[in-house]
């Protein structure tokens, strides 16, 4: 299967905003110009973004749909993503507590949520308000990678 890793263009909003829905991820500020995709056969198959918070970029929003997932393609997008962002410091990311070990792979460690910039905690209630209403019986680990931009 070929695959291709792109810049989301504005056609994508709506495949990005169902993904993102399917999975029961943060549905808030979800912008196209963020994003890139993965296409297969003029087909969105998988989405990533880095949310841009002030002073605290934001990994996230990574899905592959099912019929596609271990062909390494949510790797290919999160590869793409870091090589794309041209901002030295620290990226965060908030994901599902048995997801840990698949983001260590880029560099990022775990931290506590005390140690989170105060826009990503501000979202640990958002979160636990989808995952009651959803009855999700996952928790939440927040981690974080420094980058550096070589140029």
């Amino acid at each position: 299967m070929n695959v291709s890793i792109r810049q989301a263009a504005e056609t994508d909003q709506k495949p990005i905003q169902q993904m993102v829905r399917e999975e029961r991820l943060d549905p808030r500020g979800l912008r196209w110009q963020n994003f890139v995709v993965a296409e297969a056969d003029g087909k969105v198959v998988g989405i990533g973004q880095i949310r841009p918070f002030p002073d605290c970029p934001e990994l996230g929003s990574v899905v592959t749909l099912k019929k596609y997932r271990g062909q390494g393609i949510a790797k290919q997008i999160v590869e793409r993503l870091l090589a794309d962002w041209k901002t030295p410091g620290p990226i965060y990311l908030r994901t599902r507590d048995y997801m840990t070990n698949y983001y260590a792979q880029f560099g990022f460690k775990e931290i506590n949520l005390r140690d989170a910039p105060m826009p990503l905690r501000g979202t640990v209630r958002v979160a636990s308000f989808v995952t009651c209403l959803f009855r999700s019986g996952f928790k939440r680990a927040f981690m974080s990678m420094d980058l550096y931009v070589y140029e």
